[in-house]
């Protein structure tokens, strides 16, 4: 993102950024409008850098016996020198509901798998593409298996699309939540899950983007669970991110839901010092209210 344009709440046009490849004039008003979740301003019009499109794609998939092995691996990967351009992760639990939607049988019994991708000159990437399934391999892996065709690599992403559909439609209480936790703690993050669902009585379905700690925690419980209870084990599972160096959020942002939770993660006078920049760009906050901080009720720590 080099620059936008947006409309301030007063109905100002305000243009930000450059058009040059750098820039550090002023501060950077882009991607402060970018992370407001609409709350500065509404973007008109934006200025993009723009980069092609890979020669060669190619995929793998590793299975493994429990998702500490995948995320073992994970960190094997990113440690070698090798660059994936994706590393995709499911549990056991996700595997259980689209496992019959994937193009080979061997999916079925494994605790936990990896999609890993590069792309790059097709005989580069086809190098790297063996030795990252070798470092599956001495990371435990079960099975490594190649999709190097166009149509296995789609139905394979479709089946990861598909996962938190599956999730919501077969669960009664369904909570999503997209936590980070730096590249080293991932694999004892997962192993503490278990415990907190026996704790508060759910069900944790885990994938996401392990290349980069992006873990998509899809919280579930019955019907008949107290809601009291059910937030008690989401604000234990977002302590647990929290106290490994994480973050409570990686891609969905605060809004409404995520608002309980904002002072867990950051301290009065940080939230104090955005909500004045709020109330600058929109003094009478009209623009997506009471979205992201308690406007509403005295600002202390959850």
């Amino acid at each position: 993102m080099l620059g936008l344009n947006v409309v301030l709440p007063t109905g100002t046009l305000v243009p930000t950024g450059v058009r040059t490849r750098k820039g550090v004039v002023g501060y950077d008003l882009t991607r402060l409008i970018v992370g407001s979740e609409g709350t500065l301003g509404i973007i008109t019009r934006l200025i993009l850098r723009l980069i092609p499109h890979p020669p060669a794609v190619t995929t793998l998939v590793a299975l493994f016996d429990d998702i500490s092995q995948a995320m073992n691996a994970v960190s094997g990967l990113l440690t070698s020198g090798l660059v994936p351009s994706a590393v995709e992760f499911l549990d056991r639990r996700c595997l259980e509901l689209v496992g019959d939607l994937l193009p080979f049988e061997q999916v079925h019994g494994a605790g936990s798998f990896l999609l890993v991708e590069a792309d790059g000159h097709p005989q580069t990437i086809a190098q790297e593409i063996q030795r990252m399934g070798e470092v599956c391999l001495e990371h435990r892996a079960r099975e490594v298996l190649m999709a190097p065709d166009a149509a296995k690599r789609e139905r394979m992403w479709a089946v990861r699309r598909e996962v938190s559909l599956r999730i919501e439609h077969n669960a009664a209480v369904y909570i999503p939540e997209d936590v980070v936790v730096p590249l080293e703690e991932i694999a004892g993050f997962t192993r503490c899950i278990p415990e907190i669902e026996q704790r508060f009585d759910l069900k944790i379905y885990c994938f996401g983007h392990a290349g980069d700690g992006n873990i998509h925690l899809n919280i579930t419980a019955c019907r008949e669970c107290r809601q009291k209870r059910v937030e008690e084990g989401v604000q234990t599972l977002l302590l647990e991110v929290l106290k490994r160096g994480g973050t409570i959020s990686g891609e969905h942002g605060i809004g409404v839901a995520k608002q309980p939770y904002l002072a867990l993660e950051q301290d009065p006078e940080m939230i104090g010092l955005q909500m004045a920049i709020k109330k600058v760009f929109d003094p009478n906050l009209v623009l997506n209210p009471g979205k992201i901080f308690p406007w509403h009720h005295e600002l202390r720590r959850v």
